[in-house]
Formats: structure tokens, C-alpha cells, sequence
């Protein structure tokens, strides 16, 4: 994870994570011009302002299309949506990753969850 943008806090950093699944692992093809699809979450450690963040999963390929999502949660883990604004933009797949930015406009640090599909 990298930070190229100035914030107000400090870089958000992985709190927890489901299992991803892995490039090994077979999936029945899903039809169309997309023959496999992941999906997984990642928890953050609280933070505000502006930020790069790369997440590793080696499922994801430079021609891979990914949609990311970002909520803010409350103690327990649960999404919900609160009077923060949370944009995701920017995103770049890369060989085993993907790196996006996040903007969580609010005057003082808050935990989030990224949601993350990959279709190849």
C-alpha cells in the first residue's frame, strides 16, 4: 500500500480480510466473454483525506476488470452508510494486484471495507 497524496491522517492500512481465493483454484466458467469472477473484502484501520491504496491478490491480471466498493463500518464490522462520503476511483489493475484511490472526505478518521471484484 502506498500513499501518494497528501491526507490529514494516516495511510489506512488492512485490518482483516475474507479468504480471496486463489488463480489455482478452478471456477465454472461463467458465460459471455468473462470465464471466471472473484470476490472478496478487506477491512481498514481508521482514516480521512485522500490516499493510493494497492491491494495484492493473484487473481487479478493487467487485463482483469475490477470494481471496488467502499463503505464506512462501525465496531463490529458492518457496513453502513453514514454522513462520510467515501469515493473509490482510479482503478489499475496490474500483474497480482490492483491499486486505486480512496477519498474518505470527513474531518476525522473512520474504519471501511473495500469489497472487491475481479472478472476475467
Amino acid at each position: 500500500m502506498t500513499a501518494t497524496e497528501s491526507s490529514a491522517s494516516e495511510i489506512p492500512q488492512i485490518a482483516d480480510h475474507s479468504q480471496p481465493t486463489i488463480h489455482s483454484e478452478s471456477l465454472a466458467d461463467v458465460g459471455g466473454n468473462v470465464g471466471a469472477v472473484w470476490r472478496a473484502w478487506w477491512t481498514w484501520t481508521p482514516a480521512h483525506g485522500i490516499f493510493n491504496l494497492q491491494l495484492p491478490w493473484n487473481v487479478i491480471g493487467i487485463n482483469s476488470t475490477v470494481v471496488i466498493t467502499a463503505s464506512e463500518i462501525d465496531s463490529n464490522g458492518n457496513r453502513f452508510v453514514g454522513a462520510a462520503a467515501f469515493q473509490v476511483s482510479s482503478i489499475a489493475p496490474g500483474n497480482g494486484e490492483v491499486t486505486f484511490k480512496i477519498n474518505i472526505d470527513w474531518g476525522s478518521s473512520l474504519p471501511m471495507r473495500t469489497d472487491v471484484l475481479v472478472f476475467n
